[in-house]
């Protein structure tokens, strides 16, 4: 009969067997809430774990390479729990199961509202697929309808700041709507409506474009405000999706990381479930604060995050493929598991190197509607081959107000933005 020490000696054994297994991470020490990575602890960082998991996994290899290269800083938070609307939860639950993809195609069929696919098997090959149509039709974010006043800033790596300006962003969801009346506002097909504006300063004032998106595979109609003229006229939009936005280091297909039908991409891969470090606590963008100076270091590379708390997030990895026409190569997208949201996406060079570094910052707020809501705190783009960034921090913004409807978004906000005819959506 063995003794108790003996079989102390036989667990122990046991532990030391398993912490061997996987590769040590049980004999690694937990850092505490508020401990802060950067360039020069991040080698021994890497070994230990946070809220029990290895660092080293948290960190994505572009995240690494920023705090390596451009001495990023990363303050370590808990997880938040963020809340949506409960119409948009029970338009998911109503319609769960109904949405089908054609296994050719890679198309969408009878989708009605809320998310499309929910408990997507991992294994399926159009995992992919499934996640992308998820973020198209259902990210929370944008609700029915968002507006936002965004402020600009431009850096350069030695120089600091090049340019500011102020411009106006929102969407209008023609199809999936949630907050009130029916899922679909215009014809079958139409999927959505985007304003992007200069507003400030006045010799900029309404350049700009506005689209009309397309969930049949249409090609996207687009207008621009002609300045000289004082009139909105119609433009070529075949490729405006990919084409830069106004002076700064995004595409138009790359506001919330992708911003275009999922199918002009020319496939789509899912990777690995994992876990990265994002900022979805944020405080709420409609409490005024300094904008730029408040939320990045005022020092070289002039885009490092302050103020920001780091948490860790479970996400799906895509891989997506452009095509051949477009600037990009491919993305590497990170997916919120809960919502269908991208928390980040590195962005590769037609040489397949990487060339762009986007992510957004989330907050929790109360809606228009006066629901709970996600909203957009901040938008971050950094081009680490030209070494500048883009910074665009809501200056305000809103999320599903009931005023803001298909009758109010017309071509014709490109002027009326450039005039302050917007700012009473803003309120």
């Amino acid at each position: 009969m063995k003794s108790q020490f003996s079989k102390t000696i036989v667990t122990t054994a046991g532990l030391m067997a398993l912490a061997a297994l996987v590769g040590g991470a049980a004999l690694a020490g937990e850092v505490p809430v508020g401990t802060v990575l950067n360039k020069a602890n991040l080698a021994a960082m890497e070994k230990e774990t946070f809220q029990g998991m290895p660092i080293g996994k948290l960190l994505t290899d572009s995240q690494k390479m920023w705090i390596k290269d451009y001495n990023l800083k990363m303050k370590l938070g808990k997880p938040t729990e963020l809340k949506v609307d409960p119409a948009y939860q029970a338009a998911t639950k109503k319609y769960a199961g109904q949405a089908t993809l054609d296994p050719a195609k890679k198309t969408v069929g009878n989708y009605k509202a809320g998310i499309p696919f929910t408990n997507v098997d991992l294994k399926d090959p159009d995992a992919g697929y499934k996640l992308a149509w998820n973020q198209y039709y259902a990210n929370p974010v944008m609700g029915d309808n968002w507006i936002a006043l965004g402020d600009v800033t431009i850096t350069e790596s030695k120089k600091g700041v090049i340019d500011h300006f102020e411009a106006i962003s929102a969407k209008l969801a023609m199809e999936g709507r949630t907050t009130g009346g029916a899922p679909l506002v215009g014809n079958a097909g139409d999927h959505a409506q985007y304003l992007l504006v200069l507003t400030k300063p006045f010799d900029l004032a309404g350049l700009g474009i506005y689209t009309k998106q397309y969930s049949n595979g249409n090609i996207d109609d687009a207008w621009a405000y002609v300045k000289s003229i004082r009139r909105t006229r119609r433009v070529a939009g075949g490729k405006s999706w990919m084409d830069p936005q106004p002076k700064m280091d995004l595409l138009n297909d790359d506001n919330q990381a992708v911003n275009c039908y999922p199918l002009m991409y020319k496939g789509w891969k899912f990777v690995e479930k994992r876990w990265i470090l994002a900022v979805v606590n944020a405080p709420n963008p409609n409490v005024r604060h300094a904008v730029f100076k408040d939320n990045i270091e005022q020092s070289a590379p002039y885009w490092n995050p302050s103020n920001a708390v780091w948490e860790p997030r479970e996400v799906y990895v895509l891989e997506a493929t452009m095509p051949p026409e477009h600037p990009y190569s491919k993305k590497v997208l990170y997916q919120d598991v809960k919502y269908p949201m991208y928390l980040q996406g590195d962005l590769y060079d037609r040489k397949g190197s990487l060339w762009r570094l986007w992510r957004q910052t989330y907050s929790q707020f109360t809606a228009k509607n006066g629901k709970p809501g996600i909203a957009l705190y901040s938008t971050q783009a950094i081009d680490f081959q030209r070494t500048r960034a883009t910074y665009i921090d809501m200056a305000h913004t809103q999320l599903n107000n009931p005023e803001f409807n298909d009758k109010a978004f017309t071509p014709e906000m490109l002027s009326l933005a450039g005039s302050g005819g917007l700012d009473k959506y803003m309120k």
